[in-house]
């Protein structure tokens, strides 16, 4: 039987919570007991709103993708083409504690045997609003028509996770690793630009 939701604001407040412990301390640290003490509630606050850690961590995960979809579209505004693109993979990058924390949160949920569809799902609607871009950057001359966009969503995305997870995980030095992710993505940017049909 559904939980019933008294108050919303306490809600997210638990989420945020959890999003933090799994951030810092991965998935198993998680548990409800420890989201109750970081909240500053009781366990049975948390049961409350959750039926289980199962529930707590669903809930983690997508405030998680959502919260990487408001830096993707806050980074893009009333861009289009290859510079909204260009923007929206930097966006996702692990700069700054917000950008250094929703990679950790992924990284925690990908090192899980069973990882929730969540994961892939947030993944795959990333990709498929990359796609929209660059097919912009094709319709104003920026790429080539025979661009393969969902190959070129899919390169640009690899290369974005790999970078998150050689950098999301650094404690130290945030500065250095943010430079060299940053500029990974701008010499392939640069080459895309490259591919731009004469005039």
């Amino acid at each position: 039987m559904p939980k019933q939701i008294r108050d919303e604001q306490r809600r997210q407040d638990l989420v945020e919570a959890a999003r933090r412990l799994v951030a810092a301390h991965g998935l198993r640290a998680t548990t409800l007991r420890a989201v109750a003490a970081e909240a500053g509630v009781t366990t049975g606050a948390v049961t409350h709103y959750f039926e289980d850690k199962g529930a707590v961590l669903d809930a983690v995960l997508r405030h998680n993708n959502a919260l990487a979809l408001a830096r993707t579209e806050k980074a893009v505004g009333r861009l289009r083409g290859l510079t909204a693109a260009h923007r929206h993979a930097l966006a996702l990058l692990p700069t700054g504690a917000e950008g250094m924390a929703i990679w950790r949160v992924w990284l925690a949920f990908w090192v899980e045997a069973d990882a929730p569809s969540g994961l892939t799902t947030g993944w795959d609607e990333w990709r498929r609003s990359l796609g929209a871009l660059l097919a912009q950057a094709v319709a104003d001359g920026e790429l080539p028509g025979t661009t393969d966009l969902r190959y070129e969503a899919e390169r640009i995305g690899t290369l974005i996770a790999g970078i998150g997870l050689v950098y999301g995980t650094a404690r130290t030095s945030r500065q250095g690793p943010s430079r060299r992710g940053k500029r990974l993505l701008d010499d392939h940017f640069t080459a895309l630009t490259a591919m731009a049909p004469a005039p």
